[in-house]
């Protein structure tokens, strides 16, 4: 019992020193704190591949710049924030981590306009329904019989592939639920990434994105600016335990 007792007193003090030795090792007087202006100049680089740049975290990038999403891929010499360097980088919190589980949306609205290097699969996530809702309708993919290669007609994103990149500005039609109702109403974008404001307010970060179909980010907001003014959707609800899927 004695030895016991003390082979795992010896293991919590390796791991308790271990944690500690991690708690330190970051010398924050020796971090470039500084935020400089990024102008992006290599098409088709993400803003992952950015962070891993500068060695900052891609959600500290996305909050600094009032990012839609930090998978928006950003166009080629768009200005960015990259703020200084912090202990501990953020590369978690604002990542969105995949498609839902809905077959509709939950209080719409009902086009979705694509942003630079959206995937049905990226689309899906952003409105928490499933990528078979998003490319098929209703019914997902599996009830249909006349599908190619997975790509089935019904829903909006028929035309594509789960993970085909889909061209900037095209609208895809997305099933709704019925009855459903979200709240809508004027915000001005002050902090963070639209997953912050989807998490706090109850929608979606495809959905706040539906309200204001242009905007992708803002680096100009946080040097003093004017904060962009979007439409925020709140409370997104069923209104019914029984649904109809609209295509």
């Amino acid at each position: 019992m004695f030895l016991k007792t003390t082979i795992v007193t010896a293991l919590l003090g390796c791991l308790f020193a271990s944690a500690t030795e991690a708690r330190t090792t970051c010398n924050p007087h020796s971090l470039n704190t500084t935020s400089f202006n990024y102008v992006n100049d290599v098409a088709n680089q993400t803003v992952h591949e950015i962070a891993v740049k500068f060695n900052r975290g891609v959600c500290d990038i996305g909050r600094a710049n009032l990012m839609v999403d930090v998978s928006v891929v950003p166009n080629l010499g768009q200005t960015l924030i990259i703020p200084g360097q912090v202990c501990h980088p953020d590369w978690t919190t604002c990542v969105i981590d995949g498609p839902g589980t809905m077959d509709c949306l939950v209080g719409g609205p009902r086009l979705y306009y694509t942003l630079n290097g959206d995937t049905l699969w990226k689309i899906a996530g952003r409105l928490n329904m499933t990528v078979d809702a998003i490319k098929c309708g209703g019914d997902g993919c599996s009830s249909q019989t006349n599908c190619t290669d997975g790509i089935c007609p019904g829903g909006g994103g028929a035309a594509y592939s789960t993970n085909e990149t889909i061209p900037a500005g095209q609208f895809i039609k997305v099933p709704m639920c019925y009855p459903s109702a979200c709240e809508i109403e004027p915000y001005s974008f002050t902090q963070g990434v639209y997953k912050d404001l989807a998490d706090k307010y109850g929608s979606t970060v495809g959905q706040i994105q539906m309200l204001s179909p242009t905007y992708n980010y803002s680096y100009i907001a946080n040097e003093g600016g004017t904060a962009p003014p979007i439409g925020l959707a709140k409370n997104c609800r069923l209104l019914s335990s029984n649904y109809t899927v609209l295509d």
